[in-house]
């Protein structure tokens, strides 16, 4: 029995054409096009197994006539049989000479270590070539001389799919509701492409693929087509798949981000995903599947209109009492709800504060107002329910931990939902103290309040670096169940830790080592070690995130931090450095960054850089070159104020 890999489902006539079959019933929408008679589809799985004993002793005998007389003791290995397929004994050919039809095959789960072909049979992966054992070549040219196969061939659109259910989707944790898909005999054609761009992207990010690439994004360009065809029909429009596959081409922007027009491309993703569940309506609570997306996306939507100071859609806010009613366990999923409402408020109030619809008294009062908010909410969610709870755990020095402690949850998504929590709290002190420094108040009033501030961003920036551990799996008790979606989630939780911990090395130090004055008397202090050591750790793992998780996004953050780019519209979020015409120096870490990358810069910021366009995005490229000693890394506190006096300052 002879396994002939995965045949095409697909009719005669798109066979014969080499077109994709869209196999709708009772006849394919080519043929009907084309106004031709439909053959109708072939049983698959009665064509990949066949018996070719025959056909297989005769090729034996033609090569044996056509080749020079072999030397006696070479002898054919015994084929050995799993999962009732029969397969060569383990030997594999050298790559140098492997032909496009010889594959080898990795033993290891974690791995994927065979070429990968797509459906016409294009090479997408292969493996490092080897060096094998010289006894062994005889025995494999003999092989490869009678025509025997030595592995079963991987189609790369199964790869990608195996790998996307591995990474994105967990029986206790993340889009469990996905399992059932991946049984099923036909996806949605717009679901399946989704999940084949994202699976070949994020496997060709922790491990580089030939061609692949470029693979996954013809089929993200495949899925867009499709999608946009889905979307003008009024019943696809709202359905489930529809909406996970948007979702799932947004995941795709971040995995392959090289630039800002990714950054954007996410952006006009979890616009339609908005505007999609708006149009699905109510009725979508109904399913549990929907009430898992429709939370899944507002937390997108959120994050979107908080950066961006956009007003949220009502329909978040209106909708949530509906969505509670037909909601099981509702007593476990009410602080996230609670939470998401917290955001709402928060992401409104920055919009109307950038229109300017609202007095800087009324900002000030409905800022703290939303403080209190969330310091009860902490306090509830403690103890409420034991899925939110967590404890503090002393571990060993790890490149993988900070400063020896680890919290401990109880399971997904509660480590995911607190990083929420801090970030956003982060960004609440800093509206409070922009909206602080515009008012009149005695200076010592103002000190303490602003040392209130920044005790609490210390306080959040310690809890994110001790929950990263569990949403990266490097914890000692649970982990999360999929690496890939919680890093996902660290990305922001990390960039605002980093801004805090980068605004605790304050402008004395930037000053005093950009000075190289050897009679300079300032002295690192150990909260201002604490402080780069801690930055430099948060750094490391985006670049973990990056490198071994595959979401290149992580890429222009941790640029960010380091100094290459800023963040521009986003006054309220980022750190003060001094007075906002004090004009400080800040070079000293950009200069840092670039020695300890022995002054080349990155290949996602050369791309960035390289870019002409420039409409107005998130990451904005900074003006001056590596070597310019004065100017700004940051623009924050003082709003535009302070990028202008550090300009003027520099004419």
């Amino acid at each position: 029995m002879v396994y002939r890999g995965k045949p095409s489902a697909g009719c005669e006539n798109c066979r014969k054409a080499k077109k994709r079959c869209g196999l709708e019933q009772p006849s394919c929408a080519r043929c009907v096009k084309l106004k031709k008679t439909c053959s109708g589809y072939r049983d698959v799985n009665q064509l990949q197994i066949q018996d070719e004993s025959a056909a297989v002793r005769l090729k034996a005998e033609r090569q044996k006539a056509r080749a020079a007389p072999a030397p006696a003791s070479v002898t054919r290995p015994a084929p050995s049989t799993e999962n009732g397929l029969a397969t060569p004994a383990a030997t594999t050919a050298p790559h140098s000479q492997a032909s496009p039809k010889s594959e080898t095959s990795s033993s290891s789960d974690d791995t994927i270590d065979i070429p990968i072909y797509s459906k016409n049979n294009q090479l997408i992966a292969s493996n490092d070539s080897t060096d094998d054992d010289p006894e062994q070549q005889p025995e494999k040219k003999s092989q490869r001389g009678l025509g025997i196969p030595l592995t079963i061939r991987h189609n790369a659109d199964e790869v990608a799919v195996t790998y996307f259910f591995k990474q994105f989707t967990a029986d206790n944790g993340h889009w469990t509701f996905l399992r059932r898909y991946e049984n099923r005999s036909r996806l949605d054609p717009v679901l399946d492409l989704a999940i084949k761009a994202c699976g070949i992207a994020a496997l060709d990010n922790v491990r580089p693929l030939v061609m692949g690439r470029e693979y996954s994004r013809s089929i993200y360009a495949r899925a867009l087509s499709l999608l946009n065809g889905a979307l003008r029909d009024p019943k696809r429009c709202r359905s489930d798949e529809s909406l996970m596959a948007v979702l799932m081409l947004g995941y795709f922007e971040n995995l392959t981000c090289d630039g800002r027009e990714s950054i954007q491309s996410w952006k006009a993703h979890i616009q339609g995903a908005m505007q999609l569940l708006q149009l699905r309506g109510k009725n979508q609570f109904k399913s549990v599947v929907g009430q898992l997306l429709f939370r899944e996306i507002r937390a997108q939507i959120l994050i979107y209109t908080i950066w961006d100071h956009l007003d949220p859609p009502s329909f978040l806010r209106d909708w949530n009492q509906d969505l509670q009613l037909h909601s099981a366990n509702i007593e476990v999923i009410t602080p996230a709800d609670e939470l998401s409402l917290i955001c709402f408020d928060f992401s409104r109030l920055r919009y109307r504060m950038r229109v300017q619809t609202i007095t800087d008294e009324d900002a000030y009062n409905a800022i703290n107002h939303i403080e209190m908010r969330m310091v009860q909410w902490s306090i509830d969610s403690m103890n409420t329910h034991q899925a939110w709870k967590y404890r503090d755990l002393e571990v060993q020095d790890s490149p993988h931990t900070w400063n020896g402690t680890v919290h401990a949850y109880e399971g997904h998504p509660a480590a995911s939902v607190w990083e929420t929590y801090r970030s956003v709290r982060i960004m609440v002190t800093r509206t409070q103290e922009l909206l602080l420094r515009r008012f009149r108040v005695p200076p010592e009033q103002q000190e303490a309040q602003v040392s209130y501030f920044k005790s609490v961003r210390r306080q959040m920036t310690d809890d994110i670096c001790a929950a990263i551990p569990s949403q990266l799996g490097h914890a000692p008790g649970y982990n999360s169940p999929c690496i890939l979606i919680t890093a996902y989630g660290s990305i922001w939780p990390l960039f605002f830790a980093g801004t805090c911990a980068l605004e605790r090395i304050g402008p004395q130090i930037w000053t005093s080592l950009c000075d190289n004055n050897s009679t300079s008397t300032y002295s690192m202090s150990t909260a201002t070690s604490s402080a780069l050591a801690q930055a430099l750790w948060i750094i490391g793992r985006l670049e973990y995130v990056s490198q071994a998780v595959g979401l290149r996004w992580a890429d222009g953050i941790a640029a960010t931090l380091k100094g290459d780019f800023e963040i521009a519209g986003a006054e309220d979020l980022l750190p003060i450095y001094g007075e906002v015409d004090s004009g400080y120096i800040k070079m000293f870490w950009k200069e840092k960054m670039a020695e300890l990358r022995n002054k080349e810069l990155p290949g996602w910021v050369e791309k960035v850089k390289g870019s002409e366009r420039r409409p107005n995005r998130l990451l904005t490229e900074k003006g001056s070159p590596l070597a310019q000693r004065h100017g700004t890394i940051w623009v924050g506190g003082g709003g535009g104020r302070m990028a202008e006096s550090s300009m003027g300052s520099q004419r």
